[in-house]
């Protein structure tokens, strides 16, 4: 049976099927005339790495509180499937995977986990206790030989997932409160590294650029206030820049990890929080000690030789930051000054 593009979200899917089809046709599972088709067959060993993680609750000795098919936790667990009924999706993973697995096999016909979840060792909730633990000591108790180690080595192979590239010309922003007259492009750089301060990226006395993609999101980032006046910088590109992006960590397609899908999925959840940390904005009463982790992992990124970590604005919706670690490669080309007009709270009552 024949499926095309219009039946997957995933576009390392969309991608394979439009390098390898050979023929135009009718889609066997979705509405799509006239489209690429492809065996639905030729799909399956992209699958086997998301087959291979589950086991149905039966062998893995579990109950749960909704109990779901395969097809069902892939749907949940990686939106692959562009196809709106489950009847449509079971039929089309039926016929990926039927070469190795009979229609009527348990693993297609009785409610699944994934295996690894279900590891105690492995566990999300076990997984978070991992982060806080290793929190905890760097801020308290080692602070450069830790007993509670991360698997660097794993961590260096996931990252590279994550890496991308800004070419030469690519524009960035920063943006300082300042006077009316604002500063000089000279005085828009990383500070000193004598008054260079803890941030959430860059531990004390080492400090990094810290740019948006755009003018808003760095105005934003200013944390500025009803008619501050603000310089906004924009820095230039001279280099390629090789970046490690956090921004989409759960977006990513399951089928570019391969035999490493399921320590991704271990994973996943680290990384996660390390965006979040990030992401967060820098408060009048933190303490230097809650950035220590966030700095070690942004310290050993730099560490593996790329220039920067990028994350999501916390502050503008859809804003992308970076934080720069060789700004060798960026030049300031000019300033601009903005005097904030207008500014809107949202509030809500903290419940303590």
């Amino acid at each position: 049976m024949n499926c095309c593009t219009n039946c997957f979200n995933d576009k390392e899917i969309i991608g394979f099927i439009f390098s390898n089809s050979t023929e135009k046709g009718n889609c066997d599972f979705c509405t799509g005339k006239d489209v690429q088709i492809i065996d639905a067959r030729e799909l399956e060993e992209l699958f086997q790495p998301i087959i291979a993680l589950f086991k149905t609750i039966t062998d893995l000795g579990i109950t749960v509180p909704k109990e779901k098919l395969i097809h069902q936790k892939i749907q949940e667990n990686f939106a692959i499937f562009k196809l709106h009924d489950d009847f449509s999706i079971k039929a089309l993973l039926t016929a990926i995977v039927s070469d190795s697995l009979p229609a009527d096999h348990p693993l297609l016909n009785l409610p699944v986990e994934i295996e690894i979840m279900f590891d105690p060792a492995f566990s999300t909730d076990a997984h978070e206790k991992k982060w806080e633990t290793f929190a905890n000591e760097i801020k308290y108790n080692n602070r450069f030989f830790l007993k509670e180690v991360i698997d660097l080595d794993l961590l260096a192979k996931l990252l590279k997932n994550f890496s991308k590239s800004y070419d030469k010309g690519k524009i960035f922003y920063r943006a300082r409160i300042s006077t009316k007259t604002g500063f000089i492009a000279d005085e828009m750089g990383k500070p000193p590294a004598d008054k260079a301060t803890s941030g959430r990226a860059n531990p004390n006395g080492i400090p990094y650029l810290y740019l948006s993609t755009k003018v808003e999101t760095a105005i934003y980032e200013s944390r500025s206030s009803y008619l501050d006046y603000i310089t906004i910088a924009e820095f230039r590109l001279t280099d390629e820049l090789q970046v490690i992006s956090l921004r989409e960590i759960a977006a990513i397609s399951p089928f570019v990890w391969g035999d490493q899908l399921a320590n991704y999925i271990v994973h996943q959840k680290y990384l996660a929080r390390l965006q979040e940390e990030l992401s967060k904005p820098v408060r009048r009463f933190d303490k230097e000690l809650d950035y220590l982790p966030s700095q070690y992992l942004c310290e050993y990124v730099k560490s593996l030789g790329y220039d920067a970590i990028e994350y999501g604005s916390s502050l503008k919706k859809g804003g992308i930051n970076i934080a720069v670690f060789n700004d060798l490669k960026l030049q300031a080309k000019g300033v601009e000054v903005y005097e904030v007009a207008d500014v809107n709270l949202n509030f809500k009552k903290v419940i303590i």
